[in-house]
């Protein structure tokens, strides 16, 4: 029994809808790809023999046991599934949330029914990260892409598909969903036959749930909260350092408050939170070496990272005097007690803040950034959405917001964030465009050489700490909690998750 943090909006983790870390931990074990990324962060061969990249091709040769169970009809894995999976994500009517890799390919030929080559007009130097999830062709053949596995993982006659070590054979929303074993997956035979989600959305409830075991496993939000687990008799408490980019988008859309496109009133924004007191008390003695995030592209601790937006780090009187700068009516020095907003060419300094609302962690987090900006002069207003709803098409999809609190869960590779940070990307919410920015990325996501691509993501995060886009709060810690009794857990930062090895899970 696995604690749901966060309800589905649907199992397609391909679309904006359903680009969901909950959705994907729930596909992985289910649903195969070319690579899978290890708990080393490691990306390894998984439904393929060999892949191969060249400057005009893209190869894979398909495992030859690797099968589907469709509604328990054995169906080879072939090229009409690669073929149909990049079909999909570069149908302009589909509402894919990630494109790039896709959309440089031309074609295809193959030999045979187990191998396939891609041309593209140029390569993709992130190539291994496609094809993460590979559809099942005949299962989905007839069916609207945009509504495929909106309630289960299954083909057009309702029946559970699968190519890997578990079928998602039931969901029920607002509670959760099962998975079984499915025989006719290549690999070792899964050790458990069942593993159910229960929805629980609540962290504390998760803490509680564990601590009185009436669940057995957990992947919380991390937060002071979970300290308790760290004593519980019987429990495994395991924390990595996570790819998850906490951060705070800014709109510069037309459904933003317009004073957000004033490169000034960014600043004064960052300037006026204080990240590294945010850590300390979300985070207490379980914060370890958290430090606020500098850079839009790479984490601390990687040989690329540049402290980019240290510029910008706590000072509120600095804050203070850009506000003054180009507004009225604000406050004459930095103060908790204060109740004056600032009114900039007749626009009040007001923002709504959109943020999970039942996660405790960024529901105090939220309450500490609004004290620390209501003490220069600028107001928050609350604007919580409920976990189905923040990244359905009326969330922050929708770009509907000012300031949205909400953690990018990013692949081991800064090409992931091309689509969030490049001009019209399809996962850019925030409507940000810098041009020169944008030709950076696209020239590093063809550039093979590993030095040279790295100075490209440098020079293209400089411009976004000059632009300030967004404000990265810190790279959160992603921890995994189960049961002592429970061997096979290895924990996972990356989009895979903790469900990369659900096969080998079992009870000792």
């Amino acid at each position: 029994m696995f604690g749901e943090e966060q309800g589905v909006a649907g199992f397609n983790n391909a679309l904006t809808c359903c680009n969901q870390f909950w959705a994907g931990v729930q596909e992985v074990p289910v649903i195969r790809g070319a690579f899978i990324t290890n708990d080393k962060l490691q990306l390894v061969k998984d439904l393929v023999s060999r892949a191969r990249a060249t400057p005009t091709t893209l190869s894979y040769t398909i495992r030859s046991d690797a099968n589907w169970n469709w509604g328990g009809r054995k169906i080879p894995v072939t090229y009409e599934d690669f073929a149909y999976t990049w079909q999909q994500l570069v149908n302009p009517a589909n509402a894919v949330a990630v494109r790039d890799g896709y959309n440089q390919i031309t074609g295809f030929t193959h030999r045979g029914l187990k191998q396939i080559t891609f041309t593209w007009t140029q390569p993709y130097a992130a190539w291994q990260s496609l094809f993460g999830v590979v559809f099942p062709s005949a299962a989905l053949n007839g069916t609207d892409f945009n509504r495929a596995w909106t309630s289960c993982i299954c083909g057009s006659d309702g029946k559970p598909v699968a190519d890997g070590p578990f079928m998602l054979t039931n969901y029920t929303a607002g509670e959760g969903s099962t998975l079984r074993t499915n025989p006719l997956w290549h690999g070792t035979k899964p050790k458990l036959k069942e593993i159910d989600f229960r929805l629980v959305t609540d962290t504390n409830a998760e803490v509680q749930a564990m601590r009185r075991g009436a669940l057995d496993a957990i992947n919380p939000t991390f937060g002071v909260n979970l300290l308790p687990l760290l004593s519980t008799k019987g429990v495994t408490y395991s924390q990595v350092p996570g790819l998850f980019q906490e951060h705070i988008d800014i709109q510069f859309g037309s459904q933003g408050q317009p004073l957000l496109r004033a490169p000034w009133l960014r600043r004064a924004l960052m300037l006026g939170i204080d990240r590294s007191s945010i850590i300390t008390t979300l985070y207490g003695q379980l914060a370890g070496n958290t430090k606020p995030l500098d850079n839009l592209l790479f984490y601390q601790g990687e040989p690329s990272y540049r402290p980019d937006f240290r510029r910008w780090s706590f000072n509120p009187r600095k804050a203070l005097a850009l506000l003054r700068e180009h507004c009225v009516e604000g406050p004459t020095h930095v103060s908790a007690s204060n109740t004056s907003i600032w009114s900039c060419s007749g626009v009040r300094a007001s923002f709504r803040y959109t943020w999970t609302g039942s996660d405790a962690l960024r529901t105090t987090q939220e309450a500490m950034i609004k004290a620390q900006l209501r003490s220069i002069g600028i107001e928050i207003v609350d604007a919580p959405l409920p976990p189905n709803v923040v990244f359905g098409t009326t969330g922050i999809p929708s770009s509907n917001y000012d300031l949205a609190n909400f953690a990018w869960i990013t692949a081991t590779d800064p090409a992931a964030f091309a689509p969030v940070w490049g001009c019209g990307g399809e996962s850019n919410y925030l409507q940000y465009c810098n041009r020169t920015a944008t030709q950076l990325l696209d020239e590093a996501a063809i550039e093979l050489d590993p030095k040279k691509r790295a100075a490209l993501f440098q020079r293209a995060d400089a411009l976004f700490a000059k632009d300030l886009p967004s404000i990265p709060l810190y790279s959160r810690p992603n921890p995994l909690v189960w049961k002592t009794v429970i061997a096979g857990m290895r924990n996972n930062p990356s989009r895979a998750g903790f469900a990369w090895n659900m096969q080998q899970w079992r009870w000792k």
